[in-house]
């Protein structure tokens, strides 16, 4: 019998000022799976990413990504994880083109001298055409709009290598057509390879009949289901507080909050 996806235990994690970020969070989610991490600002949400990383260690507790312990085998996971953290490193003052950036995703993990071969531009173009990026190989990425610039960080991602796509809020600060770009690349890419995707999101809506599994996250579990499942009312508001509203439409459910309007989760 195989591992589970993510299984966590008594997870507790701090800041790095000391405050705690996730206290008492314990969940399990099987592979493979479309997940979506959803909670209000400063939940833990990209702390949990980093944590499963071995980016960030736990105070007590553990979680294991796929059999594989956080804080002990890091570097096994690294291995299966194409990772989208929330702010990319990548400097709009350093002259880097498209191709750069997303034949990244075929070479960091490969050993020096990190040369890319046809194999690797091939895969790599493929990967922009699945976020309609082709046409700007050549293109100097600091040239590029912020949903453009996403869109192929998003490729980036597709175009390495690893059982589990985890990407944090890769649809923040982004147009619709970006958004809808990206989420439909992820969904095939899902089906068409098996791979799990883990993405934080303030937005459920754009993937809601997409997802498989939904953890709600305030720096503690709140709830774990499917997406109809953890839009309950006494959820989202423990969750979002005592303002926020379900809506149904389509047979699905929706939240409404103050603070953000219709059917976003900040």
């Amino acid at each position: 019998m195989s591992a589970p996806l993510i299984e966590a235990e008594n997870l507790a994690v701090r800041y790095p000022d000391g405050e705690i970020a996730l206290h008492h969070v314990s969940f399990k989610v099987e592979s493979p799976t479309f997940m979506a991490i959803i909670g209000p600002n400063g939940s833990g949400k990209s702390t949990l990413l980093k944590t499963i990383l071995g980016l960030m260690k736990p105070m007590r507790g553990h979680v294991n990504l796929m059999g594989y312990d956080s804080e002990k085998e890091h570097s096994k996971i690294r291995r299966l994880v194409r990772y989208v953290p929330q702010r990319d490193r990548i400097g709009l003052n350093v002259p880097m083109k498209v191709k750069d950036v997303v034949l990244m995703g075929r070479l960091l993990k490969k050993p020096l001298p990190r040369l890319a071969s046809e194999k690797d531009e091939m895969i790599a173009r493929n990967a922009l055409v699945h976020v309609a990026m082709e046409d700007y190989w050549e293109r100097p990425f600091p040239e590029l709009s912020g949903g453009q610039r996403q869109r192929v960080l998003v490729a980036r991602a597709l175009a390495g290598e690893g059982q589990v796509l985890m990407l944090d809020e890769p649809l923040a600060g982004t147009d619709m057509e970006s958004q809808e770009l990206i989420v439909e690349a992820l969904d095939q890419y899902h089906r068409d390879n098996d791979v799990s995707v883990i993405m934080v999101t303030h937005d459920l809506n754009p993937i809601h009949t997409l997802v498989r599994d939904v953890l709600m996250l305030k720096n503690t579990v709140v709830g774990v289901g499917t997406p109809c499942d953890v839009m309950d009312p006494a959820l989202v508001q423990k969750l979002y507080g005592p303002t926020a509203k379900i809506v149904e439409h389509s047979g699905h459910r929706y939240c409404l909050t103050r603070d953000t309007g219709a059917d976003r989760h900040d």
